[in-house]
């Protein structure tokens, strides 16, 4: 008796182990794993993305496949390092570098909300690497990206050697009207004096205008110290691939200028704020008033 029940619980269990194997062996979809989540190959310039065997994707490449713009993984693990340990659409398994992948499905009817950044009394600081803090090169120069409740703003400092040319780009994806006044607007000087550096009458300006007005003799970086280093943040994604809402800005100063206005949920704005220029400036700081939230910026000039 015994031995028949042995064999009964035998066959029970491989009746339901066996249609289980089974569905993993099938082409038919099968649920993503606990913790695991979709995720959208950004390309990021390149014709493909290469996946691989090994997580560190050590030269020369161990290729499992190569993926496609726009084509849907499932991200299985997340060990933080350079690599997502993914399953392709295809059944495939490997390893691709996190900035080729963003969160989310690219048909999902779900909006996905993109990281911002913590606002502290009403300033939210750009840092490199941080939530809500993004950097990309634009007409070559670099553009510091911040995101807060829904605001974008975009920065990218110049030096002509006459005035610096501060582009500046708002887009509103928050639910209500924001203001802003670029007479507000401020850029302090920190190094190698620390004084306040005027906004600039665009009017003003044009009475005054020069030919220097078309050069760029230096383009501000991010300096080292805003390097964003709490290690507590762990995002769930790679970096997301964040807009370029900067326009080319046109050479005279009245058609570029960033003129003062409301924006209405989903709009954008962007143009050109003119401040005073120190002979030498090295580390600035530039502060983009918008409602009642500060966008603050560090820039720095590579120093000759």
């Amino acid at each position: 008796m015994r031995n028949k029940l042995l064999i009964l619980s035998t066959f029970v269990s491989l009746a339901v182990t066996l249609p289980a194997r089974a569905a993993e062996n099938s082409g038919s979809s099968v649920g993503a794993a606990p913790g695991a989540f979709l995720g959208t190959v950004v390309c990021r310039g390149l014709g493909n993305v290469p996946v691989t065997a090994d997580a560190e994707q050590a030269l020369p490449l161990q290729l499992v496949g190569r993926l496609n713009c726009g084509d849907e993984v499932t991200v299985l693990s997340d060990s933080e390092g350079y690599t997502f340990n993914i399953r392709t659409a295809d059944g495939k398994y490997g390893y691709v570098a996190r900035i080729y992948l963003s969160e989310g499905s690219a048909n999902s009817p779900k909006e996905h909300r993109a990281p911002e950044a913590v606002v502290d009394n009403g300033i939210a600081r750009w840092q490199s690497g941080a939530p809500g803090s993004d950097e990309f090169w634009s007409d070559g120069s670099l553009v510091e990206s911040l995101r807060a409740n829904g605001i974008t703003v975009q920065v990218s400092l110049q030096d002509t050697g006459w005035k610096l040319r501060a582009n500046v780009a708002i887009a509103n994806q928050s639910d209500a009207p924001i203001h802003f006044d670029p007479a507000g607007f401020t850029l302090d000087e920190l190094k190698p004096r620390l004084r306040t550096l005027a906004y600039q009458n665009p009017r003003e300006l044009a009475k005054a205008l020069t030919h220097q007005v078309y050069w760029t003799n230096a383009s501000a970086t991010a300096p080292a110290s805003s390097t964003y280093m709490n290690a507590v943040y762990k995002t769930s994604a790679a970096v997301h691939a964040t807009p370029n809402y900067l326009v080319a800005a046109a050479q005279p100063v009245q058609s570029s200028v960033l003129q003062p206005g409301t924006l209405a949920p989903k709009e954008k704005s962007s143009g050109v704020a003119w401040f005073e220029r120190d002979k030498s400036p090295q580390q600035l700081n530039l502060r983009i008033f918008v409602g009642d939230q500060i966008f603050e910026f560090p820039l720095s000039f590579p120093q000759h």
